[in-house]
């Protein structure tokens, strides 16, 4: 999982977009993982990075409103 690229996407919101992507991009690159590049570059601590790659750290999805044919929400969608 450290070294799915896919982290730097969930990253990008404390990383920021710029430094997502060059993390991204040197992973892909260099065959190593995004937490270890993360840490290397002393972007996060390490303690850090597994709290928010925990998936109990991450928020629960929300409902999104469902739309009529004319484009008007009817409210949440119901499982």
């Amino acid at each position: 999982m450290e070294n799915s690229i896919g982290l730097a996407t969930a990253l990008n919101p404390h990383l920021g977009y710029t430094a997502a992507t060059a993390i991204a991009q040197e992973a892909l690159a260099t065959g190593r993982g995004v937490v270890e590049l993360t840490v290397e570059k002393g972007l996060l601590p390490a303690h850090r990075l597994a709290e928010l790659l925990t998936p109990s750290g991450s928020p629960a999805p929300r409902a999104r409103p469902s739309l009529t044919r004319a484009g008007r929400s009817r409210g949440p969608v119901r499982p």
